[in-house]
């Protein structure tokens, strides 16, 4: 392989010759990659961290996203999608796919768009970046929310997140977000639209505004009143099995084994944050989608 600052390199994807400022050396000096071939990459990615194979396969990962952009997240209603965007850069939620898009002005200039699942969600939480300038009179240059993502790669800035295995649920190649939603600012207000949307995702949502406290004093916690709605499951659930022993009815015996069933998807929902509702809606979408 030649090698020259002004010398003409090929690119591993498609073959063209280009000179050194149309193109980006992958990992190692194993090959290159041209300006119109990493357009096709995933703008949350460093290309030169990639092998001509390894680059191939993210390529194809991202043909697959984009048909799952198109053909679900696309055509949904607006109204269907719930925006969170601050200059230009933010988090668009779908509900009805379990899948969020990264909206960013350096994805615009992508070939392929691309999704997140709900369940590819590890952790989240609010960062700020203390001003240096102390003449704007603001406490904060930035502050913004930093989603953690399961990912099966290592971050290779050291980062402490967990290696997951290669599953539905784990991505394969992002496991950070960082997503701000302020500048110049004194408090982390601009936080609240991303990081409630998200509790109630996951059920860790509680109104602590005053009427909100005021409220739960009444009525309890959300998180109180999701347990005592699951006990009141149970205790339906139980009854409608001990009506179907007594009455041997194939209607009450078919009723309590729906009741007993959707009690043990609702009992994994609560244990591990509806992330097992979320995987079933994400899994049927990418089978009915991409047929695998």
């Amino acid at each position: 392989m030649q090698m020259g600052f002004f010398s003409k390199e090929e690119c591993n994807l498609c073959g063209a010759k280009v000179g050194f400022l149309s193109r980006k050396t992958l990992v190692n000096k194993s090959g290159y990659i041209c300006k119109e071939c990493e357009k096709k990459c995933s703008f949350l990615i460093n290309v030169s961290q990639f092998t001509p194979e390894g680059i191939k396969e993210h390529i194809s990962y991202m043909e697959k996203q984009n048909k799952i952009y198109k053909e679900a997240y696309e055509v949904l209603d607006k109204k269907k999608k719930e925006r969170h965007i601050h200059s230009f850069r933010g988090l668009i939620f779908a509900d009805d796919i379990a899948m969020f898009e990264v909206v960013d002005p350096k994805g615009d200039k992508k070939v392929y768009k691309e999704l997140f699942r709900y369940d590819q969600i590890e952790n989240y939480k609010t960062y700020n970046v203390a001003s240096i300038d102390s003449q704007n009179g603001k406490k904060y240059s930035e502050v913004g929310v930093i989603v953690n993502i399961k990912s099966s790669v290592q971050d290779v800035f050291g980062s402490n997140n967990r290696v997951y295995a290669k599953a539905p649920d784990v991505h394969p190649y992002v496991n950070e977000l960082k997503i701000p939603t302020g500048k110049d600012v004194n408090d982390l207000g601009s936080t609240n639209g991303i990081i409630d949307k998200l509790d109630k995702l996951f059920n860790r949502y509680e109104d602590r505004s005053l009427l909100g406290n005021i409220k739960s004093s009444f009525t309890g916690t959300e998180k109180e009143k999701r347990q005592r709605e699951h006990m009141k499951n149970v205790i339906g659930t139980a009854g409608s099995m001990l009506k179907a022993k007594i009455t041997k009815n194939e209607g009450d015996i078919e009723k309590a084994q729906e009741k007993k069933q959707d009690l043990k998807e609702a009992t994994m929902n609560l244990a591990f944050d509806n992330r097992p509702k979320y995987s079933q809606i994400a899994n049927d979408v990418e089978k009915r989608i991409l047929g695998e």
